[in-house]
């Protein structure tokens, strides 16, 4: 009985630590804060909600724009950059095991503004 009272002791006392870890809270992704913001900057559209940017630190890096156009045209070579874009790049949102990840300096993007080159 002394075991079943401990347990349900800790398991009260744990359930509002569990909850504060919730995904709904978390400052990133498309809700979540600016970390960096991009003006004008040439890029390339890929495919698949996927710009190529270049990046004066890392060359270039990936922007996943939040909401997605069918109508964007996939560049036809890595050399073209078929649009300027403008947005707000937003703080990346790590998984179940953040120690294991490394921050990388793409991610999701809101798009301010989008032009056809």
């Amino acid at each position: 009985m002394r075991f079943m009272l401990s347990t349900l002791l800790y398991c009260i006392l744990l359930l509002p630590f569990a909850s504060s870890c919730s995904k709904d809270n978390q400052d990133c992704g498309c809700n979540g804060s600016t970390r960096r913001i991009l003006e004008n900057v040439q890029a390339r559209y890929t495919g698949e909600g996927v710009f190529v940017v270049p990046d004066i630190n890392s060359g270039f890096i990936q922007v996943y724009p939040c909401e997605v156009d069918t109508t964007w045209e996939i560049s036809k070579d890595e050399n073209t950059w078929n649009y300027t874009i403008s947005g707000d790049l937003k703080k990346h949102c790590f998984g179940p095991n953040p120690e294991l990840e490394l921050p990388y300096p793409g991610g999701k993007i809101r798009l301010t503004n989008i032009q056809k080159r």
